[in-house]
């Protein structure tokens, strides 16, 4: 009960975050046809996900829950359920230019948390909204394409050798807030163009540092 306790308090804090690291340089230039490349992570349909998602907190505590994603990549509708292993809903909301929010237990009940989660799914599973303003090779050798968001941030999808990638969010101080990695472990679907993560691990830095890792029950696409 103390560890879900815990795992309630710093989810309640995860959009107060405030980044250390910055901005990683980029060196020599990609091609122009690179911005392609990058967004080929991200799905093209719509989508529902069942995640089992474990949280590390400050002092090693752990905690599981249970998290059901659907999603619309053409119209940016988010629907977002995360219960505990026993069922019980903790949070309820969808979003689709408006936020509704149908069940929300403190401390998940206030629309700071609410944005701050339809955020962070926004960053695991959507292309960045906003252009592409540089890409190239790091100094480590991996393919960084990055991106301005319209509320100023930066965002980079990073690929390491070997295919691993990683996403990373920056606040308009090029400070490094979110950083999101996926594995070579994945998992189609027939008729799918893109493969599915089977294991998501999000990193959030500054002030209330967190670590969610999202493993994948099941993947249904929907309206196919």
């Amino acid at each position: 009960m103390r560890k879900f306790y815990l795992l309630l308090v710093i989810l309640s804090q995860m959009i107060s975050c405030a980044g250390s690291p910055e901005l990683v340089p980029i060196q020599r230039p990609l091609g122009l046809d690179a911005d392609r490349g990058c967004t080929t992570p991200f799905p093209e349909r719509e989508w529902q996900f069942v995640h089992s998602i474990q949280a590390a907190m400050p002092g090693g505590q752990k905690a599981v829950i249970i998290g059901i994603t659907v999603l619309s990549p053409k119209t940016g509708m988010i629907e977002c359920v995360m219960m505990t292993v026993e069922g019980i809903v903790l949070f309820d909301a969808r979003y689709d230019g408006q936020m509704v929010i149908h069940r929300a237990l403190p401390p998940f009940d206030s629309m700071d948390f609410a944005r701050g989660l339809i955020d962070d799914v926004r960053l695991m599973f959507f292309p960045p909204g906003g252009p592409l303003i540089a890409s190239g090779i790091s100094e480590d050798g991996a393919s960084i394409c990055r991106y301005r968001t319209d509320r100023g941030m930066m965002v980079d999808i990073v690929t390491h050798e070997g295919h691993l990638r990683e996403i990373r969010q920056y606040d308009q101080d090029s400070r490094l807030v979110r950083s999101l990695k996926t594995g070579l472990d994945r998992r189609g679907t027939a008729g799918s163009q893109n493969p599915i993560p089977v294991r998501l691990e999000l990193t959030a830095f500054g002030s209330s540092e967190y670590a969610l890792t999202l493993d994948l029950i099941e993947a249904r696409e929907l309206n196919k």
